[in-house]
């Protein structure tokens, strides 16, 4: 009897976490979309004062669409160092999960992390360009996602222009706190001095304040790749999701 309380417990434990697709983990894309109707509205908090603003929107049933731009110094006395152009997104998933398939998906993201270096014309952390994304969820005390995928990113200018690998995962924790990480081979992004050849590895706590408002405490290059980085890179997001 004591087994069989504990398993009906433990159901109903999962059952009150809520059902929900992520369009994205930290940097990492998944296969999950925006439907059609539906937008979202972030705001980035990052190093050197900078701030990344953008939008998504599902303008298909199968394509979401979207646009970032930002700055850094825009809190303090120096001047505000806006970004020199806009960066875009798109997706289209081409196949929905099934009990037996994952989700797959295809899209392009310009939108790298960090400042961006107008030099090497790239991010601290290289946007991940055109990409191929699997995503495969489970039930397990709520939900638990696992993604993965292969990217080609278009910040070449310093000749290291290798394809990656990337996967992530998500999991839920009770109704109001998601757990992610991700891993980056970041093998386009391994000849420079400044790195060390780890490749990226980022985690982060969503907390969702209700169905619609996510803030999402988040910690890039926590294997310290970058020589720059100082026990690992923090950062702030704060999301809003509506229909219309």
């Amino acid at each position: 009897m004591k087994k069989a309380g504990l398993f009906i417990g433990l159901i109903l434990i999962g059952s009150i976490c809520f059902a929900f697709e992520l369009n994205t983990l930290i940097d990492t894309p998944t296969a999950g979309i925006l439907q059609k109707g539906e937008a979202e509205i972030s705001g980035k908090l990052y190093k050197n004062n900078g701030l990344i603003l953008g939008t998504r929107v599902g303008l298909f049933p199968r394509f979401m669409f979207g646009v970032n731009y930002g700055a850094e110094n825009l809190v303090g006395n120096k001047a505000p160092d806006w970004h020199d152009r806009v960066e875009f997104n798109a997706k289209l998933r081409f196949l929905d999960e099934t009990n037996q398939l994952p989700a797959l998906a295809i899209g392009y993201d310009s939108q790298g992390h960090g400042k961006y270096n107008e030099g090497d014309r790239r991010y601290d952390i290289k946007s991940k360009g055109v990409y191929l994304t699997a995503s495969k969820n489970y039930f397990f005390l709520g939900n638990m996602g696992i993604h993965g995928g292969i990217n080609y990113s278009l910040e070449t200018e310093d000749k290291d222009d290798e394809p990656n690998i990337f996967l992530g995962f998500d999991k839920t924790l009770g109704d109001m706190i998601v757990i992610l990480g991700e891993y980056d081979t970041a093998w386009n992004d391994n000849k420079d001095t400044i790195v060390r050849g780890l490749g990226f590895l980022n985690a982060s706590f969503d907390i969702h304040f209700t169905e619609n408002l996510v803030l999402k405490i988040s910690f890039y290059d926590i294997l310290q790749n970058r020589d720059d980085t100082e026990g690992c890179d923090r950062t702030l997001t704060l999301i809003y999701n509506m229909t219309f």
